[in-house]
């Protein structure tokens, strides 16, 4: 396929796939790096490799975990884009995005452009490290959606986002090769399914921009919802700072050690509300790890499941003893 081609097929569908562009030894060589780069950050922070790969599902760079893909590799990828786009693109973002036996969760359907309001950028290169199959939770794309409206952007981490399920109808699921890369518009409707199989399917995920190229539409602002993608992190601080404080007159300002100290607490005493004690000990610890990944590996959940099940295990039953905090959800 030629440049024109690639290019013509590119605008018109939003998304095209172009196989074999990455030989499986530099595959292999970069999987081996991260792995052991994923492995050492579990060390790092005294836990087993699985339970840090059931918290944390992706890494942007700088990170250990992105630190060690090759320049040449990425001068490919450059290369590779500016054969779809015409132009030299520069690179604006680099993610490794992963499912595996842990992590198996689906992702919803968004526009990538509507989360990065302030610095948009044009399109992604999302190569395959691992054979994509039907039910490894491939990447699921609907076509020309790009020629849609932009949206403001999703907050699938909100307790109160419900999917649209009637989008799965337009999907369509890129079945890929290691080696394979997806290119696609920013503003494509995409997502991935649930990895039924437990293989590991993970992509190096690069996002780029041509010096002239412009949105052409304006992009929504961003609205923080009041416990959500955008104020998980500091809403589950503040509330769980408050119950330590109201339930048992303790106060704490560190993340960590309101964590810890609610993880003491939850063992030896009772609260006035019913919960799953050992669900909520669990869910705590994972929000433990995704901090500390998020602070000392730029690691996120690529899910959105984390907070969003603490939040409906234990942070909303509680919100009900906390009259601060009702105060300030009923103003937002």
């Amino acid at each position: 396929m030629n440049c024109s081609s690639s290019n013509k097929e590119f605008q018109e569908n939003g998304f095209i796939i172009v196989k074999n562009v990455i030989s499986l030894p530099v595959l292999q060589q970069l999987k081996s790096t991260v792995f052991k780069s994923i492995k050492k950050c579990s060390e790092q922070l005294g836990i087993i490799e699985e339970d840090y790969l059931s918290v944390v599902s992706r890494w942007g760079a700088p990170s250990p975990i992105t630190a060690n893909v090759p320049s040449s590799l990425l001068n490919t990828l450059m290369q590779e884009t500016k054969k779809i786009v015409g132009d030299s693109p520069c690179l604006s973002k680099l993610n490794i995005i992963g499912k595996n036996a842990y992590c198996t969760g689906a992702v919803p359907y968004h526009q990538d452009i509507s989360y990065s309001p302030q610095e948009p950028y044009q399109l992604s290169a999302w190569l395959a490290l691992h054979d994509v199959l039907e039910n490894s939770g491939p990447l699921e794309v609907i076509p020309k959606s790009h020629l849609d409206p932009i949206i403001p952007a999703i907050d699938f981490w909100s307790p109160e986002f419900v999917p649209d399920l009637s989008l799965k109808k337009f999907a369509q699921k890129l079945l890929l090769a290691a080696g394979d890369i997806v290119f696609f518009d920013s503003r494509l409707w995409h997502g991935s399914s649930e990895n039924k199989d437990l293989s590991p399917r993970y992509a190096l995920v690069t996002r780029w921009t041509t010096k002239n190229w412009k949105p052409n539409q304006c992009i929504p602002p961003i609205t923080p919802k009041f416990f959500g993608m955008w104020t998980s992190g500091q809403m589950t601080q503040n509330i769980l700072a408050q119950g330590l404080q109201v339930f048992f007159d303790k106060k704490e300002t560190d993340f960590m050690e309101i964590i810890d100290a609610w993880v003491k607490a939850l063992e030896i005493d009772e609260l006035p509300f019913y919960i799953d004690v050992l669900q909520v000990i669990e869910n705590l610890k994972k929000i433990k790890i995704l901090h500390l990944a998020f602070v000392r590996h730029n690691g996120g959940d690529a899910t959105g499941t984390i907070y969003k099940n603490l939040w409906n295990s234990f942070l909303s039953p509680m919100i009900e003893h906390l009259p601060q905090i009702q105060k300030k959800r009923g103003a937002l």
